[in-house]
């Protein structure tokens, strides 16, 4: 890959050689086009490396026991990040996350130079972001994904050490090929949440503790408001809101019969979908508001799933997650839920596959579905954020064509864009055991390179991470001495 210095050189080339004017790029080939674009995407990463860079050493020279005699505030900026703000023209989070990142690579090229110009001395711990650092120096990963698993991660406590740390950011740096600085935020979010469970805890309650809503009269007589929910009421809340709108706005066309009538009215009523949102939403108020106490009610009520170990569950310890976000959930809120609404065992093989059902339905089954969303966490598509509610099961041996079966082996979610989207324009997904790949069509990809497709499950990565920490420790066990006379 060369040095960061050589790429900048070589990227900047590249794409003045592209053109000057919107004009020269008119009448480039597709594929062409789409190289441009990595071009530039290669270059603005090899900038952001150098804007790190620079941004680090600004902060150092800006350092709070300076004062007014630091660089920024010579310059006439309050702090550091002000000043790259001010002066690159990005925004506020942008120059945070620039500054971060430079302060994490000037860190880490200390300790390294300290260390390679001095090997007499004792060496200096590594910092635990270092392999972010290596990760960004090398071109690997953008400042946007460096900010986003340091920021997920947290820094190092009594409780969480450098060295799990340091694994955690590891094991980031080699996922950032496929996923988002958002999804890698939340990746990092989940693994910090797995490191120390009481923290999880600990940041449900204080969530609880900020719930409100808010709601006012305007001078216009118009009733405007603001609420703030944490993460599990909230989730409650966005399936009503899903109830009540999500064919609208995407959702999965196959649904069942009985559904069918709803579905229809919803897709076919004339109001815009807020306006639909807000006046379903305040027909939920009044029902509640009138309904009998003695009465109960939940035959419809919108699922919100948790998903739990059964060793965690049954021995108190650990945490689950909400299905559709991912977010973290205590044992405690867990077993509340237990206690209203009962449980469903989903059982996973070596593979990490759930249990099938066979060829008897087109369909597959609501059972079938929920072992789909825990297995697959929303869309597979590489890159796409949908939950599991806003997915379609999609079989990769077709029903008719390949008279594929309705098994959960043989089925991956996908939500309605990205289904049609396979199916329209010639993509295909096949199947080694457990692991699933996407292979483009001819015109974009003439060998049809495959694209894995990994789950975007947190209780499947966790399940998984822990599988690889036993086998882990299993081979590096000693192996018991022979018995006499063996």
């Amino acid at each position: 890959m060369g040095t960061p210095a050589a790429t900048l050189l070589r990227t900047a080339d590249t794409v003045a050689r592209l053109g000057s004017s919107p004009a020269a790029f008119a009448l480039l080939p597709k594929q062409d086009l789409v190289n441009a674009l990595h071009a530039i995407a290669d270059l603005r990463q090899s900038c952001d490396t150098f804007s790190a860079w620079i941004a680090g050493e600004l902060d150092r020279r800006s350092r709070a026991d300076l004062g007014s005699a630091g660089l920024a505030q010579e310059e006439g900026y309050r702090t550091p990040q002000a000043m790259v703000e001010a002066i690159t023209g990005t925004t506020k989070g942008g120059a945070v996350s620039i500054v971060e990142v430079g302060k994490m690579l000037a860190e880490t090229d200390a300790v390294e130079t300290l260390q390679r110009e001095h090997p007499e001395l004792p060496a200096p711990p590594a910092p635990w972001h270092a392999p972010i650092a290596h990760a960004v120096t090398d071109g690997r990963i953008s400042i946007a994904q460096a900010d986003a698993i340091r920021a997920g991660l947290g820094l190092p406590d009594d409780s969480v050490s450098v060295k799990a740390l340091s694994a955690a950011a590891t094991e980031l740096v080699q996922d950032a090929a496929t996923l988002t600085a958002g999804q890698l935020h939340r990746r990092a979010r989940q693994l910090r949440d797995d490191l120390n469970d009481t923290e999880v805890a600990d940041r449900e309650k204080a969530q609880l503790d900020q719930q409100h809503l808010k709601a006012w009269k305007r001078l216009d007589g118009m009733v405007e408001g603001r609420f703030l929910y944490a993460p599990e009421p909230g989730a409650f809340l966005l399936s009503v809101l899903d109830e009540l709108t999500n064919p609208r706005r995407g959702g999965p066309r196959f649904v069942k019969e009985e559904d069918r009538e709803r579905i229809d009215a919803i897709v076919n009523d004339p109001r815009p979908t807020d306006r639909l949102a807000a006046d379903g939403f305040l027909e939920l108020l009044r029902i509640g508001a009138d309904a009998d106490p003695g009465q109960v009610y939940g035959s419809r009520r919108p699922a919100v799933r948790v998903i739990v170990t059964k060793e965690s569950l049954d021995a108190g310890k650990g945490h689950g997650s909400i299905q559709d976000t991912g977010e973290a959930v205590s044992i405690a809120t867990i077993r509340r839920e237990v206690c209203s609404t009962g449980t469903v065992a989903v059982v996973l093989d070596d593979d990490g596959q759930c249990v099938n059902v066979g060829r008897e339905q087109r369909l597959f089954t609501t059972r079938q579905r929920i072992g789909l969303a825990v297995r697959d966490g929303g869309c597979m598509w590489p890159g796409c954020d949908r939950p599991p509610s806003w997915c379609e099961a999609h079989h990769i041996n077709q029903w008719k064509r390949d008279h594929g079966k309705t098994d959960i082996t043989d089925g991956v979610l996908l939500c309605k864009h990205h289904h049609l989207l396979l199916h329209h324009h010639g993509w295909d997904i096949t199947r080694t055991g457990g692991h699933y790949k996407l292979l483009p069509p001819r015109s974009l990809s003439p060998n049809r390179e495959p694209r894995h497709l990994a789950t975007k499950s947190r209780a499947v990565q966790d399940w998984k991470a822990r599988r690889h920490r036993l086998r882990h420790r299993t081979l590096a066990r000693p192996s018991d001495p022979a018995s006499p006379g063996g």
